[in-house]
């Protein structure tokens, strides 16, 4: 892939990455999640009518859900708000980024993850659309943030 540069004020900005790339990177952190859903399936009971679920596998399940929890909130607001990349962002090397292209920090990825993109998708995920023709690529909850996502040459964690 060509890396286009552009020019704004003293700060050489890399080329914004394209909506299709930002939802390959929301697919791969999805597919990441996948090995901590399997103890779900292997404790759940087949049987839906079931009555009877013993303490550890009510336990299990708690704590599957527990880390499923920990290990998103990790991943999309802490090691992106600290680094500018999720692990699927990591993988298509682009990443979330200030005008500054500094991380964002991690209360606004918080903001962005959690409040952004609830607004984004309220109406028709309108908010996601909006990238395909905001000059700057910029979806609802970027424009929250004060963020722009970026193509980047070397990954930054």
């Amino acid at each position: 892939m060509q890396e286009q540069i552009v020019q704004q004020g003293d700060i050489t900005k890399p080329e914004y990455a394209n909506v299709f790339t930002r939802f390959g990177a929301i697919i791969l952190d999805g597919l990441i999640m996948i090995p901590f859903y399997i103890p779900i399936f292997l404790i759940s009971p087949m049987d839906p009518y079931s009555q009877d679920p013993t303490s550890g596998e009510i336990a299990a399940l708690v704590l599957t859900f527990i880390g499923i929890i920990v290990f998103g909130i990790w991943n999309t607001i802490v090691r992106m708000g600290k680094t500018g990349q999720s692990l699927g962002r990591k993988f298509l090397n682009i990443a979330v980024l200030d005008s500054d292209l500094k991380p964002i920090g991690v209360g606004n990825a918080a903001l962005r993850e959690i409040i952004g993109r609830w607004i984004s998708g309220l109406v028709c995920y309108i908010g996601y659309l909006n990238a395909f023709w905001d000059k700057d690529n910029q979806m609802w909850h970027d424009k929250m943030a004060k963020s722009f996502v970026y193509y980047v040459e070397d990954n930054f964690s």
